[in-house]
């Protein structure tokens, strides 16, 4: 028995450097063939690999036979460790290659999209990514079993495929790879820092020097609306100094992110496909929107005034493009949507400066006219907010079941309505 495991040995060794040939021999073969051929070609080493992992594996096993066998395994136990360190050398190597022939690709593919073969050659270089990760991953499993250190080999291993988890029972891996993402960040901070600070501080000084614009364009807004002889709603009014500001300050955003190398034509598509897909969503906002702007540019009433709009009577409080607030005479809030106010009557009883407050009064069929009618005359003529032009009126309107009724008609400033009445 026990010449039988020296005898098969030797034997392993031989295989390991056989199958290793193998794969070189087919690796050289990459450059010779057409881009098309690269797949097949990567999957016969993907499994010539296999077999080589499971040689490795099985001389282990055979290794651990010898020693429960009371055998002299040193030398193999050696010679095995030395033939590990080897291929994970080899394949954190090859590892290294794959990432940067991706890269590589990729970038080519993005120039020219429409070459197939770089497409083709991309999925060859992926499952050659694929084939070194696993054998690295099953390499370092027999170290990990043999007690030799694989935690650099690790990091890179999980930082190759992506997967975290491979690292975290492993505090040495941990530490390896945080120190390598750590070198690499200071690394990039080096080279990149200094121009990224001086592009980071020509963007902040950009924004506040349009913040600055801004404020001086909402001030002179502000003072062309005052010295204009426009008749404009507190919303518009409110809407074009603020559009003044907003405008100035997209503009400086614009200026600022283009110092960053941000591309603005894409980043303007982009902005316009979201408003679309936003705009579709909101189809009833949009509505609203529509009938603030309608308001906005006809002004059939403005803030302050008494309304009777979409079904509510009362003071608009408080106007936006979507929505109107009126506060009813009993002091309730009611905001009601444009559209329904845009999309029926509105009646402004506040928008002239005289109003004629109309009421009637019934007298008996047995009083004296003529007095009434002096009695009611002298009635206006005495309070203070009857205007004297227009002049009030005073008529007999109708004769009644049971009164004679008079209707009266004194005109009052629109703000003593309600007072007069």
């Amino acid at each position: 028995m026990e010449k039988t495991y020296e005898y098969v040995t030797p034997l392993l060794w031989t295989y390991i450097d056989h199958r290793s040939n193998q794969i070189d021999a087919a690796r050289n073969r990459r450059h010779s063939i057409d881009a098309q051929d690269r797949p097949a070609l990567e999957e016969d080493i993907a499994e010539l690999t296999l077999r080589l992992d499971e040689a490795y594996g099985f001389s282990l096993v055979h290794i651990e036979k010898m020693d429960k066998l009371g055998m002299e395994s040193s030398e193999a136990r050696k010679t095995l460790t030395g033939l590990l360190g080897d291929r994970a050398n080899e394949l954190s190597g090859r590892i290294d290659l794959a990432l940067e022939r991706i890269d590589r690709l990729g970038a080519r593919l993005s120039d020219t999209p429409d070459n197939t073969d770089l497409s083709v050659l991309i999925v060859a270089a992926h499952k050659s990514m694929g084939t070194n990760t696993a054998s690295m991953a099953v390499t370092l499993g027999l170290m990990d079993r043999l007690e030799l250190p694989t935690e650099d080999y690790r990091a890179q291993l999980a930082e190759a495929t992506r997967d975290i988890s491979t690292v975290l029972l492993d505090r040495g891996a941990a530490a390896s790879l945080i120190s390598s993402a750590t070198g690499r960040l200071m690394t990039w901070l080096s080279e990149k820092g200094p121009g990224l600070l001086v592009k980071l501080l020509l963007f902040l000084g950009i924004l506040f020097v349009f913040r600055l614009l801004s404020r001086l364009a909402s001030k002179g807004a502000e003072r062309a609306l005052d010295s204009s002889r426009l008749d404009i709603s507190t919303l518009l009014r409110r809407m074009i100094i603020t559009a003044a500001t907003n405008v100035v300050m997209a503009l400086g955003l614009l200026i600022a992110l283009s110092q960053l190398g941000i591309s603005l034509g894409p980043l303007l598509a982009g902005l316009g496909v979201i408003g679309f897909i936003i705009g579709f969503a909101l189809q009833d906002t949009l509505s609203n929107f529509a009938a603030g702007m309608m308001i906005l540019i006809y002004h059939p009433y403005d803030v302050g005034d008494m309304v009777d709009a979409g079904t509510v009577f009362g003071k608009v409080n408080k106007m936006s493009l979507v929505s109107t607030t009126i506060l009813t005479i009993d002091n309730q809030t009611i905001v009601v949507p444009n559209s329904k106010i845009w999309g029926d009557v509105i009646k402004n009883v506040t928008a002239q400066a005289l109003r004629r407050v109309d009421m009637k009064f019934g007298i008996s069929y047995t009083d004296d006219i003529p007095k009434a009618e002096q009695v009611l005359m002298g009635i206006l003529q005495k309070h203070d907010k009857v205007l004297d032009d227009p002049e009030p009126a005073v008529k007999l309107h109708e004769l009644g079941d049971s009164s004679v009724d008079f209707v009266v008609r004194p005109w009052v400033a629109a703000d003593d309505y309600w007072d007069v009445y």
